[in-house]
């Protein structure tokens, strides 16, 4: 099974969940820190149409269309495309990222931006993925990237490479269930995988913990 195929099977089984965190904002490090901040970093290049790629319930993709910028929400799990059509009249589709792979069209295609927001778990599928994406940006297009700042494998005292880690829910609750693995990378090993797929590094951003001053994610700005 390919890797993306196991981490939705996880994610559908536990979308309800993931809808309460979210609409609830059980999440404190969303709260916090990284959904302003990836929100700032689109605005700051202007953009007026982007996709929201991985876009789950919907949050980002309707805090965008607040913001006037045409925002398209794609998933590949059913269960949160359905709950984030309830919440507005935003477009949004069910599309894997193994279809957009395999050369699916996608709604209103090409974009000025395409976002992906704590949505890339994959190790191999992910080269394929970003390369497939050229074809659905403009010729100025960018790519916004959300991650974990790999700061926490120093903070958790993991070796510094670039690992698979075991439960994608962890630190969210009992309630989640079906743990899936997800493979975690160190800055080299994001910079490394961006330019082999024939990106240009634009801007890096560390947003950080208002209260310990430490990186809680890294924001990458991509550029063809």
């Amino acid at each position: 099974m390919p890797q993306s195929d196991s981490i939705i099977d996880s994610w559908q089984s536990n979308a309800h969940h993931w809808i309460e965190s979210i609409d609830q904002h059980l999440i404190e490090s969303r709260k916090l820190i990284t959904n302003q901040a990836i929100i700032e970093a689109i605005l700051k290049y202007k953009t007026s149409k982007v996709l929201d790629l991985g876009c789950g319930e919907g949050w980002l993709t309707r805090a965008l269309n607040a913001k006037k910028i045409h925002t398209v929400g794609i998933d590949g799990v059913p269960a949160l495309i359905k709950n984030a059509q309830t919440k507005g009249e935003e477009e949004y589709a069910v599309i894997s990222y193994n279809e957009i792979i395999a050369g699916k069209s996608l709604p209103q295609s090409p974009f000025e931006a395409i976002v992906i927001n704590f949505g890339l778990f994959m190790e191999d599928e992910v080269a394929d993925l970003l390369i497939s994406l050229k074809r659905h940006l403009l010729p100025e297009g960018k790519i916004f990237i959300q991650t974990l700042h790999p700061f926490f494998k120093i903070s958790q005292e993991k070796p510094y490479l670039s690992s698979w880690e075991e439960n994608g829910w962890a630190g969210l609750g009992e309630q989640y269930t079906k743990p899936f693995q997800w493979f975690s990378r160190t800055l080299a090993g994001w910079m490394r995988l961006f330019v082999d797929a024939g990106y240009i590094i634009q801007e890096l951003q560390e947003p950080l913990n208002p209260i310990t001053q430490k990186p809680q994610s890294m924001i990458f700005c991509l550029k063809l």
